[in-house]
């Protein structure tokens, strides 16, 4: 069986995928930009919802300021990423929903920094805006799609952001197609494009392998 990642991958996924027999084909459906921004007064706390926007600020020369500060994040991989640059997180979640909800239910208090992409959902302002905290938000890259038509044929189709589920549905089809998606953010855009795909219980490519082999499991 042949996957279709719509994203590049890390050494690490490809190593994962290919220990558990899982051959996927790398066709990229967007790729994200670093823009240029003016680096902003440090609040009580920083948010970071995507390893994009981890990877636009790690390399800003007042990036170690933040390191004193708590960090919010979501995504085991970002989580993994901000441990090993000696960062202290205060809290992880699996989406960008469930982490505002607990920011407004324990951590309302505080002010935050939240460093992110252009083309973001907005979840995380709008829930601060509603319950009236301060967020200072930075913008630091972008994310171009990248709406290439596949002819090829896959067993099913690897979907890591809502970006690139728009990308891809803007001059493919997802009907009759087997659909994977990394996380439940990615599956409410998948939603508007098919009826029938399968949901990873968090962002991680752990929780990813295991729903693919139970689905291969159940059609084998």
């Amino acid at each position: 069986m042949q996957f279709l990642s719509t994203k590049k991958l890390n050494k690490k996924m490809k190593i994962a995928f290919k220990k558990n027999n899982i051959n996927v084909e790398e066709i990229p459906m967007i790729k994200t930009t670093k823009i240029n921004f003016i680096w902003p007064e440090i609040q009580d706390a920083v948010i970071i919802t995507s390893t994009s926007a981890l990877k636009s600020i790690i390399k800003h020369p007042s990036f170690n300021t933040l390191k004193k500060q708590p960090f919010f994040c979501v995504g085991s991989y970002t989580k993994e990423r901000l441990i090993r640059l000696g960062v202290n997180i205060e809290l992880s979640d699996t989406s960008a929903e469930s982490l505002a909800t607990k920011i407004v239910n324990q951590y309302r208090h505080m002010s935050f920094n939240y460093f992110c992409g252009k083309q973001r959902l907005k979840t995380i302002e709008k829930f601060a805006e509603a319950n009236r905290i301060s967020i200072n938000i930075c913008v630091v890259y972008e994310t171009i799609e990248i709406q290439k038509k596949i002819n090829k044929r896959f067993d099913g189709i690897i979907f890591f952001s809502p970006s690139a589920v728009r990308s891809y549905a803007s001059v493919n089809s997802l009907e009759n197609q087997k659909v994977f998606s990394w996380g439940q953010t990615t599956g409410k855009e998948i939603e508007k494009y098919c009826d029938t795909y399968f949901t990873s219980k968090s962002p991680s490519i752990k929780s990813l392998i295991l729903l693919i082999k139970k689905n291969q499991k159940i059609n084998a």
